[in-house]
């Protein structure tokens, strides 16, 4: 099974188009548990493929009981009932089925509470560039309100990145006709640097009709842009075809001093809430 370590669960769902949060939705989980942390009312499945939700892969999943991490043990087969909110996901049950040997020894380091920026945290500089090819630290956007989200050109999901480009199409839109936000900024961050060059960045900014004055494309090496996207809660991997990434959803905005006021989980928000959101984010002042 894939290995994707996050605390952040992709949420591959329609976003609305209203501030009324949409129904929580129900899936049926199975897998293996690795290891948890009841400390963090957290466990660790090696899962099966979700359907209708996520592929196959290793996730850390909070539990809405404590209670439920009683007597379970790495090894153990589970089934558990995961619901999924607008900004939450949380197992309600967890039943052991069975116990085996673990079959899949975790890959790599889960991204933990300490990795991710934390409202009112100061967003790092990390050496990204734009669809121009130049530089674009996070620094040089200080004085303005921004809106940062994560992509990538060839994702083939329409409720994945290609939704994350249109709701920031309409952003940009909404705050082009706004002179209360002409200061506003817009990031859209690949994590696939390899193939998202900056003139495939500049290509498709084109398509989206990007203002480059108001909205950036951004790149890098890869261990930058990752390393970047992690502070997010952010991570990728490659998918079943050379095109695919298998990642998460995550959109933020961010005060003109740099630092994170709030951060969006999956793809259920709407361009009118995010604009709502920056608009209750202080201006700059002057």
């Amino acid at each position: 099974m894939r290995w994707l370590g996050g605390i952040v669960l992709m949420v591959a769902v329609a976003a609305t188009a209203c501030r009324q949060p949409p129904e929580p939705k129900q899936y049926e989980v199975r897998g293996q548990i690795l290891s948890f942390d009841p400390q963090r009312n957290e466990v660790v499945v090696d899962h099966e493929d979700i359907e209708g939700f996520m592929p196959a892969m290793v996730m850390p999943y909070k539990v809405q009981d404590p209670s439920l991490l009683e007597g379970k043990k790495p090894g153990d087969m589970v089934t558990a009932t995961l619901v999924v909110e607008e900004v939450n996901a949380y197992l309600t049950t967890l039943t052991t089925t069975g116990h085996e040997p673990i079959r899949t020894p975790a890959a790599g380091p889960l991204i933990t509470d300490a990795d991710i920026l934390k409202d009112g945290d100061l967003v790092p500089d990390h050496a990204l560039v734009d669809q121009s090819d130049k530089p674009l630290p996070m620094q040089s956007l200080r004085g303005h309100r921004v809106a940062l989200t994560f992509m990538y050109s060839r994702c083939p999901l329409p409720d994945f990145c290609p939704l994350m480009d249109k709701h920031f199409a309409s952003v940009q839109e909404q705050i082009k006709a706004s002179s209360d936000l002409a200061d506003v900024r817009l990031v859209s961050v690949t994590i696939d640097p390899a193939f998202d060059t900056p003139a495939v960045l500049a290509r498709h900014a084109k398509t989206l009709g990007a203002d480059p004055a108001r909205w950036h494309f951004a790149t890098g090496q890869a261990d930058d842009v990752l390393a970047f996207a992690k502070r997010f809660g952010v991570i990728a991997e490659p998918g079943a075809t050379a095109v695919e990434l298998v990642h998460n959803l995550r959109t933020a905005i961010i005060d003109s001093q740099g630092r994170l006021v709030k951060a969006y989980s999956g793809n259920m928000w709407s361009p009118a809430e995010l604009v709502a959101d920056l608009k209750a984010t202080p201006p700059p002042t002057r």
